[in-house]
Protein backbone atom coordinates (compact mmCIF):
# COMPACT_ATOMS: atom_id res chain seq x y z
CA UNK A 1 0.00 0.00 0.00
CA UNK A 2 2.79 2.42 0.82
CA UNK A 3 4.45 1.67 -2.54
CA UNK A 4 1.23 2.41 -4.43
CA UNK A 5 0.63 5.56 -2.38
CA UNK A 6 4.16 6.93 -2.88
CA UNK A 7 4.12 6.20 -6.63
CA UNK A 8 0.75 7.83 -7.22
CA UNK A 9 1.00 10.74 -4.80
CA UNK A 10 4.67 11.72 -4.84
CA UNK A 11 5.84 10.19 -8.13
CA UNK A 12 8.47 8.00 -6.47
CA UNK A 13 8.62 5.17 -8.99
CA UNK A 14 10.58 2.65 -6.94
CA UNK A 15 10.17 3.64 -3.28
CA UNK A 16 12.41 1.89 -0.77
CA UNK A 17 10.25 0.16 1.84
CA UNK A 18 11.70 -0.98 5.16
CA UNK A 19 10.21 -2.96 8.02
CA UNK A 20 10.77 -1.33 11.42
CA UNK A 21 12.57 -3.77 13.71
CA UNK A 22 15.10 -4.00 16.53
CA UNK A 23 17.81 -5.11 14.12
CA UNK A 24 18.45 -5.60 10.44
CA UNK A 25 18.82 -9.38 10.64
CA UNK A 26 15.78 -11.28 9.35
CA UNK A 27 15.75 -13.51 12.46
CA UNK A 28 15.17 -10.57 14.85
CA UNK A 29 11.89 -9.29 16.20
CA UNK A 30 8.66 -10.72 17.52
CA UNK A 31 6.57 -13.25 15.60
CA UNK A 32 4.51 -10.59 13.81
CA UNK A 33 7.62 -8.82 12.55
CA UNK A 34 9.31 -12.08 11.49
CA UNK A 35 6.19 -13.22 9.64
CA UNK A 36 5.82 -9.77 8.01
CA UNK A 37 9.44 -9.87 6.95
CA UNK A 38 9.01 -13.30 5.34
CA UNK A 39 5.86 -12.20 3.48
CA UNK A 40 7.44 -9.00 2.23
CA UNK A 41 10.59 -10.83 1.15
CA UNK A 42 8.60 -13.58 -0.58
CA UNK A 43 6.08 -11.31 -2.35
CA UNK A 44 8.17 -8.19 -3.05
CA UNK A 45 9.20 -9.11 -6.59
CA UNK A 46 5.75 -10.38 -7.52
CA UNK A 47 4.07 -7.24 -6.14
CA UNK A 48 6.74 -4.86 -7.45
CA UNK A 49 7.77 -3.69 -3.98
CA UNK A 50 11.31 -2.45 -3.38
CA UNK A 51 11.56 -4.13 0.03
CA UNK A 52 14.98 -3.37 1.48
CA UNK A 53 14.53 -5.50 4.60
CA UNK A 54 14.46 -4.72 8.29
CA UNK A 55 15.46 -1.24 9.37
CA UNK A 56 16.18 0.19 12.77
CA UNK A 57 14.66 3.42 13.99
CA UNK A 58 17.97 5.22 13.59
CA UNK A 59 17.86 4.47 9.85
CA UNK A 60 14.54 6.25 9.32
CA UNK A 61 16.13 9.59 8.49
CA UNK A 62 19.10 8.27 6.51
CA UNK A 63 17.55 9.26 3.18
CA UNK A 64 17.76 5.66 1.98
CA UNK A 65 14.18 4.74 2.98
CA UNK A 66 10.99 6.21 1.56
CA UNK A 67 8.56 4.43 3.90
CA UNK A 68 8.77 2.35 7.04
CA UNK A 69 6.16 -0.31 7.70
CA UNK A 70 5.23 -1.29 11.24
CA UNK A 71 2.31 -2.35 13.37
CA UNK A 72 0.20 0.48 14.79
CA UNK A 73 1.55 0.31 18.34
CA UNK A 74 5.22 0.31 17.38
CA UNK A 75 4.68 2.96 14.72
CA UNK A 76 2.92 5.26 17.17
CA UNK A 77 5.70 4.88 19.75
CA UNK A 78 8.25 5.62 17.02
CA UNK A 79 6.38 8.73 15.83
CA UNK A 80 5.98 10.13 19.33
CA UNK A 81 9.64 9.50 20.10
CA UNK A 82 10.60 11.31 16.91
CA UNK A 83 8.33 14.23 17.80
CA UNK A 84 9.92 14.44 21.24
CA UNK A 85 13.41 14.40 19.75
CA UNK A 86 12.47 17.21 17.38
CA UNK A 87 11.17 19.33 20.26
CA UNK A 88 14.30 18.58 22.31
CA UNK A 89 16.65 19.56 19.48
CA UNK A 90 14.73 22.77 18.81
CA UNK A 91 14.64 23.72 22.50
CA UNK A 92 18.32 23.00 23.21
CA UNK A 93 19.46 24.73 20.03
CA UNK A 94 17.39 27.80 20.91
CA UNK A 95 18.79 27.81 24.46
CA UNK A 96 22.34 27.51 23.18
CA UNK A 97 21.94 30.30 20.64
CA UNK A 98 20.28 32.70 23.06
CA UNK A 99 22.38 31.93 26.13
CA UNK A 100 24.12 35.30 26.13
CA UNK A 101 24.63 38.38 23.96
CA UNK A 102 27.71 36.97 22.23
CA UNK A 103 25.88 33.76 21.29
CA UNK A 104 22.98 35.81 19.91
CA UNK A 105 25.27 37.98 17.80
CA UNK A 106 27.31 35.05 16.49
CA UNK A 107 24.18 33.11 15.55
CA UNK A 108 22.80 35.84 13.24
CA UNK A 109 24.53 34.56 10.05
CA UNK A 110 23.23 31.07 10.74
CA UNK A 111 19.59 32.10 11.28
CA UNK A 112 18.35 31.23 7.74
CA UNK A 113 19.85 27.72 7.99
CA UNK A 114 18.48 27.31 11.51
CA UNK A 115 15.01 28.32 10.32
CA UNK A 116 15.13 25.78 7.46
CA UNK A 117 16.28 23.08 9.87
CA UNK A 118 13.55 24.00 12.32
CA UNK A 119 10.90 23.62 9.61
CA UNK A 120 12.11 20.12 8.72
CA UNK A 121 11.97 19.13 12.39
CA UNK A 122 8.45 20.50 12.90
CA UNK A 123 6.16 17.46 12.89
CA UNK A 124 3.12 19.72 12.79
CA UNK A 125 3.83 20.70 9.18
CA UNK A 126 3.53 17.07 8.05
CA UNK A 127 -0.11 16.68 9.06
CA UNK A 128 -1.77 13.56 10.41
CA UNK A 129 -1.33 9.87 9.85
CA UNK A 130 -2.77 8.28 6.73
CA UNK A 131 -4.76 5.09 7.20
CA UNK A 132 -3.95 2.90 4.24
CA UNK A 133 -6.07 -0.18 3.60
CA UNK A 134 -9.48 1.32 4.27
CA UNK A 135 -12.26 1.92 1.74
CA UNK A 136 -12.38 5.70 2.11
CA UNK A 137 -9.65 8.29 2.70
CA UNK A 138 -8.88 8.61 6.41
CA UNK A 139 -6.30 10.90 7.99
CA UNK A 140 -5.98 10.88 11.77
CA UNK A 141 -4.86 14.08 13.43
CA UNK A 142 -2.67 13.95 16.51
CA UNK A 143 -4.58 13.93 19.79
CA UNK A 144 -2.82 17.12 20.88
CA UNK A 145 -3.32 18.92 17.55
CA UNK A 146 -3.20 22.67 17.52
CA UNK A 147 -4.49 24.92 14.73
CA UNK A 148 -1.29 24.59 12.66
CA UNK A 149 -1.21 20.78 12.78
CA UNK A 150 -4.93 20.58 12.04
CA UNK A 151 -4.50 22.90 9.03
CA UNK A 152 -1.73 20.70 7.61
CA UNK A 153 -3.78 17.57 8.29
CA UNK A 154 -6.64 19.03 6.25
CA UNK A 155 -4.22 19.89 3.43
CA UNK A 156 -2.87 16.35 3.57
CA UNK A 157 -6.40 14.90 3.48
CA UNK A 158 -7.25 17.08 0.47
CA UNK A 159 -4.18 15.78 -1.35
CA UNK A 160 -5.11 12.21 -0.39
CA UNK A 161 -8.57 12.70 -1.95
CA UNK A 162 -7.39 14.72 -4.99
CA UNK A 163 -4.83 12.05 -5.90
CA UNK A 164 -7.50 9.35 -5.62
CA UNK A 165 -5.07 7.37 -3.46
CA UNK A 166 -7.66 4.90 -2.16
CA UNK A 167 -9.14 4.29 -5.62
CA UNK A 168 -5.67 3.76 -7.09
CA UNK A 169 -4.84 1.24 -4.38
CA UNK A 170 -8.07 -0.64 -5.09
CA UNK A 171 -7.24 -0.60 -8.83
CA UNK A 172 -3.74 -1.97 -8.16
CA UNK A 173 -5.05 -4.72 -5.89
CA UNK A 174 -7.71 -5.63 -8.46
CA UNK A 175 -5.02 -5.89 -11.18
CA UNK A 176 -2.93 -8.12 -8.92
CA UNK A 177 -5.95 -10.31 -8.15
CA UNK A 178 -6.73 -10.72 -11.84
CA UNK A 179 -3.08 -11.54 -12.56
CA UNK A 180 -3.01 -14.17 -9.81
CA UNK A 181 -6.16 -15.81 -11.21
CA UNK A 182 -4.63 -15.89 -14.69
CA UNK A 183 -1.44 -17.50 -13.38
Amino acid sequence: MSTIYLRNTYGIQNPAIGLLNIGTEETKGNELVKESYNLLKEKSEELNINFIGNVEGRDAFSGKIDAIVSDGFTGNVFLKTTEGLGKFVKRTLTESLTKNLLAKILSIPALPAIKRFSKTMDYKSYGGALFLGVKKPVVKAHGSSDAKLFEYTIIQAEKFVENRAVEKMIEEFTKQEIQEKQD
